[in-house]
């Protein structure tokens, strides 16, 4: 397969500020039809290809327009829906994260993706931005050694309610937000996910998410997110079995520490640094992902093969995110369960 026929779902600003530019920039795509459930919403991709059907559902898109693939960005119930109605018909699909709200619901798109032997992809952007990539290549040489452990801080000021119609503000920032950086620890944790513990800090309407985890490869994570923030900030750091420190700021500089520098300039009593940000023709797209994962995405289709952030890849960054809701949910409860004994003690002795 050359040529791969697209259409796209969900023309908001994620789709028009990110993924069509990307979209648009690659050769042997050719993006053949539009859907949104507001047609006038739909009719913006004129602004870009302006001799393409439009429609306002994705049944009559499938069924009017032969398509290899399906873009969709939009909220985890269209996601999880019309994937699986897409994946029905044979058609590979790519949606934005979140894909679905559960675990369960993973699963079963998990289970309809290898029924239909289609390629399945899910935009985590942050796996494939330029500098991570640069990250993952410096720690499989020999001289990093072994990662033992991951820290990740996610800061933000939002989401600060519920979204999609869920019930929970810590549901919706782990798939809004942290799940990037849950995917990221899981990435580099180079391992099967063992353990992991987590408490949440609430003060009103913001929250603060900290997470440990373990893995079989011996590596730790830990991860300090939430939405108490004055703004979005993210920053990483990996320690190596050779006394190495990596620090990753913002997805753009990389900055190395090692014990020792080869020609040690300074005398080998002075710590060394090295840093590295992408270059100035790096676009915008190719830093942030955008352009790497669909890349890649549709490489995959073409070579028949899985797409390294398909629907089965967020299996553990799922099984994540259910054990901090539970564990807070636990922990909720038996506070309620303490707030209403000492009101029952208080009552007693008045």
């Amino acid at each position: 397969m050359s040529l791969i026929k697209v259409g796209l779902v969900g023309i908001g600003a994620q789709m028009q500020e990110n993924l069509l530019p990307s979209l648009l920039q690659m050769q042997d795509i050719r993006i053949v039809a539009a859907c949104d459930s507001d047609l006038e919403r739909a009719r913006r991709i004129h602004r870009f290809i302006s001799d393409i059907p439009v429609h306002d559902n994705v049944p009559d898109m499938l069924n009017q327009v032969q398509l290899d693939a399906v873009i969709m960005a939009g909220p985890p119930q269209l996601h999880f829906e019309m994937g699986l109605l897409a994946m029905g018909k044979g058609v590979n699909v790519f949606v934005e994260k979140p894909p679905c709200a559960t675990l369960e619901e993973l699963e079963t798109l998990i289970d309809a993706a290898n029924r239909s032997d289609v390629v399945s992809g899910v935009g985590m952007n942050f796996k494939f931005a330029r500098p991570v990539r640069q990250l993952r290549e410096m720690t499989l040489v020999d001289e990093f050694g072994e990662t033992l452990h991951i820290q990740l801080n996610h800061y933000a000021n939002k989401p600060r309610a519920p979204l999609w119609g869920l019930d929970s503000t810590l549901r919706s920032f782990l798939l809004a937000q942290a799940i990037h950086t849950i995917d990221l620890a899981i990435t580099f944790g180079d391992g099967e996910l063992r353990r992991v513990q987590s408490s949440v800090q609430r003060h009103e309407d913001a929250l603060i998410v900290k997470a440990d985890m373990a893995f079989s490869s011996g590596a730790t994570a830990s991860l300090l997110a939430g939405t108490s923030f004055p703004y979005f900030e993210f920053d990483m750091k990996l320690v190596s079995s050779t006394s190495t420190l990596v620090e990753l700021d913002n997805l753009w500089n990389i900055t190395l520490h090692e014990p020792e520098h080869a020609t040690r300039p300074t005398g080998a009593a002075k710590r060394w640094r090295g840093a590295w940000q992408p270059g100035p023709l790096d676009s915008g797209y190719e830093r942030s992902g955008y352009h790497g994962e669909l890349h890649q995405f549709f490489q995959a289709i073409r070579e028949h093969r899985r797409f390294e952030a398909d629907f089965a890849s967020l299996l553990p960054t799922y099984r994540v995110i259910e054990e901090i809701c539970s564990a807070d949910a636990v922990a909720q409860g038996l506070q309620n369960a303490n707030s209403r004994i000492r009101t029952g003690i208080e009552s007693l002795s008045l």
